[in-house]
């Protein structure tokens, strides 16, 4: 059902040249959407490549959405003729302890995870209004259900992009809907060690880690379901159960 919905629509998925952001441009390919590939400075060649194979239009679109939102989008609507979904899944992550944080990793922090996405989707609203569309935001379990220590600049930008989908939600009703998806372990850091990837696991009670797959299924489902916004939806096999 929600490939006849989406088939032909156009979407901006930010972060979309490796890791989940990839794997949600191509999962919203397979349901017939073109797909403005976002990075700032990661190749994309194999992201165009995998989506056009799938039979639908590729287009890339470089910035950083710190500092570049209005662009970006303005480069996405004039290569797809509009927008009808936004997804906000490129973010920064590190960690560092509190007492160690500076103002500038704060700051930068913020400018990625939090001001970069909020000024893109406010770009974005008058081609989402025109088609009304939607926007999905990537956010965390860390900052949503749970906050970890050593993240305190991560779980801010976080809680506050979960914060903004639900405040848009309401503002930009009802032409425009906003909701957002929260994972858990989709995808371990590249530096996570084995014996910190069998700690998580053990606190997961489906007894294993989720996969890109996931968030890029539930990101599909809620482009595609017109009666639901303002929502943040879970994905993490009951970790945030489990504290």
């Amino acid at each position: 059902m929600d490939e006849i919905v989406l088939r032909g629509k156009r979407a901006l998925v930010t972060g979309a040249a490796v890791r989940v952001g990839r794997v949600i441009a191509v999962e919203l390919a397979r349901a017939g959407m073109n797909i403005a590939v976002h990075t700032r400075s990661t190749p994309a060649d194999e992201a165009l490549e995998q989506i056009r194979a799938l039979g639908v239009t590729a287009v890339l679109v470089r910035g950083d959405q710190s500092v570049d939102a209005a662009r970006i989008v303005a480069e996405a609507a004039t290569a797809l003729g509009g927008l009808d979904l936004v997804v906000c899944s490129a973010a920064a992550f590190a960690q560092v302890p509190a007492e160690q944080l500076d103002r500038a990793s704060f700051d930068a922090m913020l400018a990625a995870n939090l001001t970069g996405p909020f000024f893109l989707m406010q770009a974005a609203l008058r081609h989402l209004r025109a088609s009304r569309g939607s926007v999905v935001n990537l956010v965390d379990l860390c900052g949503t259900a749970q906050v970890w220590k050593g993240y305190a600049h991560y779980a801010a930008s976080k809680a506050g992009l979960a914060a903004l989908t639900r405040l848009l939600a309401l503002e930009w009703a009802p032409a425009v809907r906003v909701n957002a998806v929260a994972p858990g372990v989709a995808l371990y850091p590249d530096s996570a060690t084995r014996e910190e990837r069998e700690r998580t696991s053990l606190r997961i009670p489906a007894g294993q880690t989720g996969a890109p797959e996931d968030v890029a299924r539930t990101v599909r489902f809620l482009a595609s379901q017109p009666f639901i916004t303002g929502q943040i939806l879970t994905v993490d096999g009951g970790r945030s159960v489990n504290p």
